[in-house]
């Protein structure tokens, strides 16, 4: 391990407490269903950059932060609830990129029936002017808890 000054500690925890932020909003905007909540796909631009790609364990891409917000609401239609919350991050910064694999599990209902997956959540991140943004994700297929009808989530 090289040797770092006191600043530089402080900017890299600085720069892993704005990826973890950063996450939480991008799970916020997300999220939908309770209190008359509903995805907040406004939000997105200032989550991801432009240029970003997501990407689904189904092997579905989206690129472009616009491109993103705009498959949100059809994506999502079919879900009455979502909650998405994402642990266990394992976040590496690299001086304006970062990596973080995470450990997410979303609780969620269709057709009235309850069910949780839970995936792994590969990100990187690239600074801004304006702040971090997610550059990419990758989304792959973990486990699943069916709700009472066999169904998956």
């Amino acid at each position: 391990m090289t040797a770092t000054t006191l600043e530089e500690r402080i900017l890299r925890l600085e720069d892993i407490e704005a990826i973890r932020d950063l996450t939480a909003r991008y799970a916020d905007a997300i999220n939908k269903g309770w209190n008359g909540r509903t995805v907040d796909a406004d939000a997105i631009p200032d989550i991801f950059a432009a240029d970003a790609r997501w990407e689904g364990f189904d092997g579905e891409v989206t690129r472009g932060a616009d491109a993103i917000a705009a498959v949100l609401p059809k994506a999502t239609s079919v879900v009455q609830l979502s909650m998405h919350t994402f642990l266990n991050p394992v976040i590496t910064v690299d001086g304006d990129t970062a990596t973080g694999d995470w450990l997410m599990w979303v609780g969620s209902v269709l057709a009235d029936n309850p069910r949780s997956v839970y995936m792994s959540a590969d990100m990187t991140y690239t600074r801004t002017d304006q702040g971090w943004r997610i550059q990419t994700v990758l989304i792959g297929f973990g486990t699943m808890v069916r709700g009472s009808d066999g169904g998956t989530a």
